[in-house]
């Protein structure tokens, strides 16, 4: 029963990216169409705002942390930190899913629109993150959690605000992201951890 939630909840936000995937394919639903015309009224100071913010919070972040996790994982022969990479790599990769989509941009630009790929990234580094942590430092699940969900937050604002995606192409990244991470998680043995302290690994007190 542990095991088959997470794996449930990981196939229906999956199952929804795919549903709002196809269901926005064609004419941009009217809510994106506002969102879009209120991010171009917002100004340069914003726009320069999520320029920073997209350039940090980027498939970049991403390609480091990926990297240090499995530089990290050979050198140590720490097999829980190349789970860890594994499941980095596996939640990025959601973002080929782009190419079964191919919906336009809001802007002309030479890849489709849905899923962002920055949210991707972040996305995926964040549930990366929160499944370490809750494995290393359980106490401080919450607050990785908090800071995760922020970082989500921005980047899917920014991408908005640079008119570089739909609120949509936001949205259904983080469903695909998030719910092909929960069910690889569950398949790598990182969940569930909860009532076991550090995940079976020791903690440093």
């Amino acid at each position: 029963m542990r095991r088959a939630f997470p794996a449930s909840v990981g196939a229906v936000l999956a199952l929804a990216s795919v549903v709002l995937g196809v269901s926005v394919d064609g004419a941009p639903p009217e809510l994106d169409s506002a969102l879009r015309g209120a991010a171009i009224g917002l100004g340069p100071g914003f726009e320069r705002a999520a320029d920073v913010v997209s350039l940090v919070l980027s498939p970049g972040l991403a390609t480091i942390a990926l990297v240090s996790l499995v530089l990290r994982a050979l050198l140590a022969r720490d097999v829980l930190v190349f789970k860890a990479a594994v499941l980095l790599a596996v939640c990025w990769a959601t973002v080929q899913a782009r190419w079964f989509y191919l919906r336009v941009r809001p802007v002309e630009y030479d890849l489709p629109s849905y899923p962002s790929g920055h949210v991707t990234a972040v996305t995926a580094v964040s549930v990366t993150a929160v499944v370490l942590c809750a494995h290393l430092r359980p106490t401080m699940v919450r607050w990785v959690v908090a800071a995760s969900v922020t970082a989500v937050v921005l980047t899917a604002a920014s991408r908005v605000v640079l008119e570089m995606h739909w609120f949509t192409d936001t949205v259904g990244a983080v469903l695909a992201t998030t719910g092909v991470g929960l069910v690889a998680a569950l398949a790598l043995g990182l969940l569930p951890v909860a009532g076991v302290p550090g995940g079976g690994r020791r903690v440093e007190p």
